[in-house]
């Protein structure tokens, strides 16, 4: 198959390592693969496999912005001159931008929807969901039925997967400068969704039993220096480490003693994937599809969100009850080979292509 992926850029997130590992998984399944977006800091991924990328000026949020509309024309001339099978956009705007193409050229296109959306007058007025949805998690698949009446079989939840071959048990700290005390951490945007203040009045909690004990918190975003001023307001800035989002994140999960994402909504949770991989212990809210992942006691441990308490307490659960660390680290790898690996993604995401494109050759014969 000949296919495009479309997202708005190449930026830390979780849309995009989906993109990614989507991208090189499928090239080394025999497929032709090319990937459109604005770019970014990980187009250098795409450049060291060898899949070419399209540059797309998508720098914008607005459905009715002349940027997409000069995209659309751009993007629609390229294609003009390429033999392609199937799109696949990842985000709103390129949702936009693959229903013209389809209309324009006859190729279809599949979307994956990657969390919640906002029930908005333009979603009624341009849907442009494709031939098929992915859901990432069935709580994303009933919040599409439930809001814009997507029929169910229309929707296919697929699970994100991370390559287990990427990680490592490591059962030891290794080269992250601490003050020996134990490591929490969160990989995230920082964004008021993703829970952070709750995070950092739990930590204040957390030092009265672990003095020593360091969050650090890896990424970018709007809230950074509302957050930083939390800090200072709970006079933890000693204990609290701010990282730029990096992309590779193997140094920080081959650390922590215990990983938390503390959610206000979540679609799924690629960072608790890669977490458990990893073998550390995770602590996340019971919100959207992270009960699909964790098993409360079983495999980590799930708390409600906005309670900084009961996240202080899980925290600590963890931190100070090597068997239940343990436990967590064995179960949750296996919830991932299990469940949650890329091949599985990659398997389940390639027969949907299939799909979509024989019922297309069965409607065009007719």
């Amino acid at each position: 198959m000949r296919i495009i992926l479309l997202t708005n850029h190449l930026n830390a997130g979780g849309i995009t390592t989906y993109v990614l590992f989507l991208a090189k998984g499928l090239k080394e399944r025999g497929h032709q693969v090319k990937v459109v977006s604005r770019g970014g800091e990980r187009l250098k991924d795409l450049e060291r496999w060898g899949i070419e990328h399209i540059f797309l000026n998508l720098f914008t949020k607005s459905e009715v912005s002349l940027k997409i509309y000069q995209a659309k024309r751009k993007l629609c001339s390229i294609l003009k001159k390429e033999d392609v099978d199937l799109l696949h956009p990842q985000t709103r705007i390129t949702r936009i931008i693959a229903e013209y193409i389809q209309n324009k050229l006859n190729i279809p296109f599949v979307t994956t929807a990657h969390g919640f959306y906002k029930k908005r007058l333009s979603h009624k007025i341009f849907p442009c969901w494709g031939k098929k949805v992915i859901a990432i998690s069935n709580a994303v698949k009933e919040d599409l039925i439930r809001k814009f009446n997507l029929p169910d079989n229309r929707i296919k939840v697929i699970y994100n997967g991370v390559s287990i071959e990427k990680f490592k048990m490591q059962n030891a700290k290794s080269k992250m400068e601490t003050d020996k005390g134990e490591i929490i951490g969160i990989v995230s945007r920082l964004s008021e969704i993703k829970g952070h203040p709750y995070l950092l009045r739990a930590m204040k909690e957390i030092l009265k039993n672990f003095p020593q004990a360091q969050l650090f918190i890896v990424g970018e975003g709007k809230m950074k220096n509302y957050l930083l001023k939390l800090v200072r307001k709970l006079r933890i800035e000693k204990n609290v480490f701010f990282i730029s989002s990096v992309l590779d994140t193997s140094s920080l999960f081959s650390n922590l003693d215990v990983f938390v994402l503390p959610s206000l909504e979540e679609g799924l949770g690629m960072a608790i994937l890669e977490a458990m991989a990893w073998g550390v212990p995770v602590v996340a809210t019971d919100v959207g599809g992270i009960p699909e992942i964790i098993q409360d006691g079983k495999n980590g441990l799930l708390v409600s969100p906005q309670d900084y308490k009961s996240l202080s307490r899980a925290i600590c659960r963890v931190l100070e009850s090597p068997d239940l660390k343990n436990k967590f680290i064995i179960n949750g790898r296996r919830t991932v080979e299990e469940k949650f690996s890329l091949e599985k993604m990659l398997g389940e995401t390639e027969r949907l292509y299939y799909e979509i494109l024989n019922e297309e050759n069965t409607y065009c014969q007719c």
